[in-house]
């Protein structure tokens, strides 16, 4: 079976054109996002238009899969469905990014944690059942994301900078890091001139602080971990995983090695039977994976 995958995030659109024999044939990256909350229906159903037609380039596919986001809820799918349904596309599978990012690193079962500007950790267990913790935005505690990190690091220079916490080198590092004259400057990093991506990449402060010693940073890193491990438990446990299952990893954190080891380390050690593996494929490809699996059920039930 062939499919096209389609990985829809907040900064760019990725399609793939995947063959279940031949496997990859064709990728098309197109530097939009289809996050149809930020861009609109009309713009989403232009870029999936430009995309299918570039990825395809005249061949023939029997399945699209979206994972897309912005898209979680019953009536995100219905919308999405009927930008389908206007380019003429009739058979498709819709789901948000992080679903289809568990089926490229998994291949659809286990357990997928995300840890970028936000985190979500995800699984689907061999029923097809799908259960979460975490990613409820920014305003929430998403623990092992870059905003959270980046954000303990400011309470922790402002407490240091009000006597109410222990010296960090944290302060003098955000200070650097934001170009501005004091600590004290950094709440206008967050009330005047807000920019949520900006904040979550200092969270590779903490992580080169704590790499260097810096006690603070060190305590930031280690609880953010521990519940991390909590979420990962939590979906273990709702998706019916006794102690072996696989699990992965996707996003920027994970480009630091000293965030990598340490989290691995800790995963290995509370769960010592499950598969800590890397992800075999990215999102868009997971998408064109869950439209085959998604095809093929419906034909057997067809049948």
């Amino acid at each position: 079976m062939r499919a096209i995958g389609i990985d829809g995030g907040g900064g760019h659109t990725s399609f793939v054109l995947y063959d279940e024999k031949e496997g990859i044939l064709n990728s098309v990256k197109i530097d939009s996002p289809s996050n149809y909350h930020l861009v609109g229906l009309d713009e989403v159903k232009r870029i999936f238009e430009e995309g299918i037609k570039r990825v395809s380039n005249g061949s023939d596919f029997d399945t699209i899969g979206a994972g897309l986001s912005g898209v979680d809820r019953s009536s995100d799918k219905k919308l999405i469905s009927e930008v389908f349904e206007k380019i003429g596309v009739k058979n498709f599978t819709i789901s948000n990014d992080g679903i289809a990012a568990l089926w490229g690193a998994t291949g659809g079962i286990g357990i997928l944690m995300v840890s970028g500007t936000g985190s979500i950790v995800v699984g689907r267990n061999p029923k097809g059942e799908i259960y979460r913790a975490g990613g409820w935005g920014y305003m929430f505690d998403e623990y092992c994301s870059g905003f959270w990190f980046s954000n303990r690091a400011a309470m922790a220079a402002l407490n240091y900078r009000d006597g109410l916490g222990p010296f960090t080198t944290l302060e003098s590092a955000l200070v650097d890091f934001y170009g501005i004259k004091e600590i004290d400057d950094i709440v206008y990093i967050y009330y005047s001139d807000f920019d949520k991506s900006k904040i979550a990449s200092a969270a590779n402060i903490v992580l080169r602080e704590a790499q260097k010693g810096d006690e603070v940073s060190m305590r930031i890193v280690k609880v953010g971990i521990e519940n991390a491990l909590n979420m990962i438990s939590a979906v273990a446990r709702k998706c019916g995983f006794e102690k072996e299952f696989a699990f992965s990893y996707v996003g920027g954190l994970f480009n630091s090695e000293y965030f990598f080891k340490r989290l691995k380390s800790a995963f290995e050690a509370m769960f010592p039977k499950a598969r800590f593996m890397h992800p075999k494929f990215g999102a868009d490809v997971g998408a064109a994976l869950m439209a085959i699996d998604s095809r093929r059920r419906k034909n057997e039930n067809i049948g």
